[in-house]
């Protein structure tokens, strides 16, 4: 079901061609694998170690920030999904979400933004440009990639670009037009009492920042690797932008069974869908 669009999400697939995650987290990074089949992904680790006695070149990973996105709100959802995708950020930074729910009491809609949004990626001509003029070659032996080269219908992809942020706002509602106050207090005094180095800064009676200090993945692109399996020569396929999120019936937290979230994303399309769960 596609519940809404957000112009959030839409510059994330227009400008980037990216795959958003259902739970952002910091070890998504350029140069490192996924194994991918019926469109859902797997992370196996870091490409160094997909190369035939070892990668020795240094591959640059340039940065720029990304101000189409950062500070760019989501369009109001409904209080019991956005309580859903809300546990997963707050989860990625370590935080108890059932804390964080007993603070917006009253809510039935919210929305969301991301805050110091920084690209990091790699130049794909240069590793094309190393991997040719060094006839570095794959390690077809390796007993993971030896089982995706058997199987047609598993794909290995490289990540290239990733999305990046240090910070998430949260904007509560209690209806289309109405703001619901934010008990901070509440908030800060739990922060008080955990060992986190996430902060929070009051931007209105409604708004809330949460803001930690390791910059974490919401979002990336990759492409299709091919190791032939008798050279170990290195192929590319196609970019791979309609990874789909893994479901199962399990709900986020204990306040999310409390109040029966539907395992519904924000936006679900098969096609373009927005959260990948890894």
């Amino acid at each position: 079901m596609r519940i809404c669009k957000n112009d959030i999400t839409d510059q994330i697939r227009d400008l980037f061609d990216a795959n958003p995650l259902r739970i952002p987290e910091a070890r998504i990074q350029p140069m490192c694998m996924l194994e991918i089949q019926n469109h859902k992904p797997k992370y196996l680790g870091e490409f160094r170690f997909l190369v035939k006695d070892g990668f020795n070149h240094p591959i640059e990973i340039n940065t720029s920030t990304v101000a189409q996105v950062s500070n760019v709100k989501t369009k109001k959802i409904d209080f019991k999904i956005g309580f859903d995708i809300l546990g997963n950020f707050i989860k990625a930074f370590g935080i108890d979400p059932a804390a964080v729910g007993a603070s917006i009491k009253g809510t039935s809609k919210m929305s969301f933004s991301f805050g110091n949004v920084v690209r990091k990626y790699i130049d794909t001509l240069e590793l094309g440009h190393v991997l040719v003029s060094n006839d570095i070659k794959g390690d077809p032996d390796n007993m993971f990639i030896q089982e995706i080269s058997e199987k047609k219908e598993v794909k290995l992809a490289l990540i290239t670009d990733i999305l990046t942020s240090t910070d998430f706002s949260l904007s509560t509602y209690k209806d289309n037009t109405t703001e619901a106050e934010i008990n901070i207090p509440l908030i800060q005094e739990y922060l008080a009492n955990v060992d986190t180095n996430l902060t929070i800064e009051k931007m209105s009676e409604n708004e809330v920042k949460f803001k930690g200090d390791t910059p974490l993945t919401y979002a990336f692109t990759c492409v299709e690797i091919n190791i032939d399996p008798v050279t170990g020569k290195f192929s590319r396929g196609q970019w791979l932008d309609n990874i789909r999120s893994v479901k199962d019936s399990s709900t986020t937290t204990a306040v999310a069974e409390q109040i029966e979230i539907p395992k519904l994303l924000l936006d679900d399309n098969q096609a373009n869908p927005l959260l990948i769960d890894f």
